[in-house]
């Protein structure tokens, strides 16, 4: 067998090889092992209380990636605006928020929003409202 034969063949074997082991069902990636592909959502709550009396106290409640929490706001000021992100939670997570402002004598508006987002897109509105002394909100995570 001369040389150019031997080119020949080794080529051949090099090239079938080549086909053989480069194929589009190839371009996969295995996931780790209890790897669980699961969407990651994030919610934030803004809250803003503007009461005529300075002596009221101002209370929301609202749901988290670790249940719900409660904070009570017993400053001295009529306005207190208040803003919270939580996450990450899962695709059936609900939203939910109640806001509530003790002695009510005098007037108070309370304004609320619930925002959603998923992994790293901008934050969307998906629940807002008004009320004097009570307001409550909800929303499913739907996209």
């Amino acid at each position: 067998m001369n040389i150019q034969s031997f080119y020949k063949i080794a080529a051949l074997i090099l090239g079938a090889l080549f086909f053989i082991s480069c194929s589009k069902d190839d371009n996969f990636e295995i996931p780790p092992s209890g790897y669980v592909n699961q969407t990651r959502y994030y919610v934030k709550y803004e809250v803003s209380f503007n009461t005529q009396h300075v002596n009221t106290v101002k209370s929301i409640s609202f749901a988290t990636e670790n249940g719900t929490e409660s904070i009570k706001f017993t400053d001295w000021t009529k306005t207190k605006n208040w803003e919270g992100t939580y996450g990450p939670v899962g695709k059936d997570f609900k939203a939910s928020i109640r806001c509530d402002v003790e002695n009510y004598s005098y007037s108070s508006v309370i304004h609320a929003r619930i925002y959603l987002s998923r992994e790293k897109e901008p934050f969307v509105i998906k629940a807002e409202g008004e009320g004097e002394y009570s307001l409550s909100l909800q929303t499913n995570i739907d996209f």
